[in-house]
């Protein structure tokens, strides 16, 4: 019998949790079965209880990864543009139905909640630091401080991304102009 790869591993890990994904976006976590996550992987029941030997395994995977993506994407590079990057991804609407999903499960699940906060904690010192060179590069004066301001802008975001989660297909400039003047504002 030939020996499997780890990248072959690693892509069938993936193709579950991508599949996951796409199910618990659609129906929640509550309504999904994992024989509609079987049906959408395309794989066995075998292979998914292979990588994660629980539906709750399997919540847990696909909600670090989300939150870990999501939360990479609000602050990366420019944090004016953060909407527009949530917005405009092809999957844009399906991650913040995800996300909003996971805010709600983390209200109720410890586990989940302090992995979230981990994550909100790394997020917000990239976000800090983002601000300080954003306005060292304009000439803005450090105050407000870069930490509160940071807050305010990762809350700005989580709301937007909420309301993306339920539809709202507004375009995302007004709260581009809206980063833009919090962070520029003395």
């Amino acid at each position: 019998m030939p020996k499997v790869t780890q990248a072959h591993r690693d892509a069938r890990r993936r193709q579950i949790l991508d599949a996951a994904r796409t199910v618990f976006a659609e129906k929640g976590f509550a309504q999904s079965s994992t024989g509609d996550i079987v049906a959408r992987s395309g794989l066995s029941a075998g292979a998914l209880y292979h990588y994660f030997p629980s539906k709750d395994h399997l919540i847990q995977a696909v909600c670090e990864d989300a939150i870990h993506t999501a939360l990479d994407d609000v602050t990366s590079s420019s944090l004016p543009e953060s909407p527009e990057r949530v917005h405009g991804t092809r999957d844009g609407r399906e991650r913040a139905r995800l996300m909003a999903q996971i805010w709600g499960e983390a209200a109720v699940s410890p586990r989940l909640a302090e992995r979230v906060r981990h994550h909100l904690a790394t997020a917000h010192a990239k976000a800090t630091d983002l601000i300080r060179v954003e306005r060292t590069v304009r000439g803005v004066p450090a105050d407000p401080d870069a930490t509160g301001t940071a807050h305010v802008l990762l809350a700005l975001l989580t709301g937007y991304t909420l309301r993306l989660a339920m539809g709202d297909e507004e375009s995302p400039d007004a709260f581009v102009r809206a980063i833009d003047t919090i962070i520029k504002t003395p």
